[in-house]
């Protein structure tokens, strides 16, 4: 019944809210014809959610670029956090520093107790940090 899910986020949901249940419905449909549904549903916001959850970031990155600037930095965490995952630690780094979230990639430093990077970070970015890395 998503297409009554949909109806009654449109009438009496919040943004938010519809851009959820839509995301739920695109995942039905596959990565494809999921964003296209977005997108031609005026939802440009949950098809940039959407790509980014997929793991598809360079889709992702080209709608938030062409449409909604505003939603890079969220683009370039999740993209940092996927990287993370996978252990590419200098290149997720490099997409909390985007993201402008340069705690987040001392933290990841931090925990796998590269004091040394974590330090480089700290000081290059979050001055404020640097006793803690120290202290840690």
């Amino acid at each position: 019944m998503w297409e009554e899910a949909l109806r009654v986020a449109k009438t009496n949901g919040t943004t938010k809210e519809l851009g959820e249940i839509a995301i739920k419905v695109a995942e039905n449909m596959g990565p494809e014809k999921g964003t296209q549904f977005l997108i031609k549903n005026g939802l440009i916001e949950a098809a940039i959610d959407f790509e980014a959850n997929q793991e598809r970031f360079e889709a992702a990155f080209k709608l938030a670029e062409n449409h909604a600037k505003y939603k890079m930095p969220e683009v370039h965490l999740k993209y940092a956090l996927h990287l993370e995952d996978e252990n590419r630690y200098k290149e997720a780094e490099e997409e909390f520093i985007k993201a402008n979230k340069p705690q987040e990639a001392i933290n990841m430093y931090e925990h796998k107790q590269d004091w040394h990077s974590a330090l480089q970070v700290a000081r290059q970015y979050h001055p404020d940090s640097v006793t803690k890395v120290f202290m840690n």
